[in-house]
């Protein structure tokens, strides 16, 4: 059985679709809220093959092709959804559902790059140092082809963090740099951080499946590692950035 909205949630729902990403935080949550409503019953096979959460998995789909909060505001749709326009917005559950697993099918078609390392999924330490061993080369060596030694990034991540507004340094220190309980939903809750999602996305804890290493290069820590060390967000250079991880992991930890 399928939810259903009211006539006054599919309103509400064209009409926020219309804005969607000029919305303020409470319109956001407000269409956060209307659209898990209607996949709340919404179970495409796909969900047992992706091997994740179904709440992950919604959120993730919720972010990305609803909100289309990583999309750039100029940016025309791709084609994988309804339009952005209001008369193409969908206004029942059932549109919703095939839009969730039209998701869901892109999502199983990661390539290469991003099944070997999903940059930003929450990684463990033992993770990171079997990732950091299969490569081969010693982690100095990954650094000093990019001008860094392991100091200068230490201190690097240090700014980094500080100068984090507190709702993501919150989420980097404790979903990055430690086994937190709950994952980022419990640090959200604990802390009473709004719209963690969005916000763990803009950061680069979360990355979308179906994402290019372009497209985590305009997150907060992508744009860091780019922007401040110099290191290309690509597939050559996952040895450096690896470890820039283990060592961004290490000063959150002790921040």
């Amino acid at each position: 059985m399928q939810d259903t909205l009211s006539s006054g949630e599919s309103t509400e729902l064209v009409g926020l679709w219309r804005r969607r990403q000029q919305l303020s935080p409470d319109e956001m949550g407000r269409m956060y809220a209307i659209v898990g409503g209607a996949l709340r019953s919404c179970s495409p096979p796909e969900l047992k093959v992706l091997g994740e959460s179904r709440q992950e998995l919604v959120a993730q789909f919720i972010y990305v092709k609803v909100l289309r909060l990583d999309a750039d505001p100029d940016d025309s749709d791709d084609g994988a959804g309804p339009a952005t326009d209001g008369h193409s917005a969908p206004s029942t559950a059932f549109a919703l559902c095939a839009y969730f697993r039209r998701y869901l099918i892109d999502c199983t078609r990661a390539s290469s790059f991003r099944r070997k390392l999903s940059i930003g999924d929450q990684v463990s330490e033992a993770q990171l140092d079997a990732q950091l061993g299969s490569q081969g080369a010693p982690d100095d060596d990954c650094l000093a082809e990019h001008g860094l030694s392991e100091s200068r990034v230490q201190g690097l991540a240090r700014a980094f963090i500080a100068g984090l507004p507190e709702p993501e340094r919150l989420l980097l220190c404790e979903g990055f740099g430690k086994e937190a309980a709950g994952g980022l939903s419990g640090i959200a809750s604990r802390h009473a951080i709004a719209s963690y999602h969005y916000r763990a996305g803009r950061l680069g804890l979360v990355h979308k499946r179906t994402g290019l290493p372009a497209d985590y290069a305009r997150t907060l820590l992508g744009g860091w590692i780019q922007g401040t060390l110099g290191i290309a967000i690509s597939p050559d250079n996952m040895p450096a950035i690896l470890q820039v991880f283990k060592i961004l992991g290490a000063e959150a930890s002790y921040a």
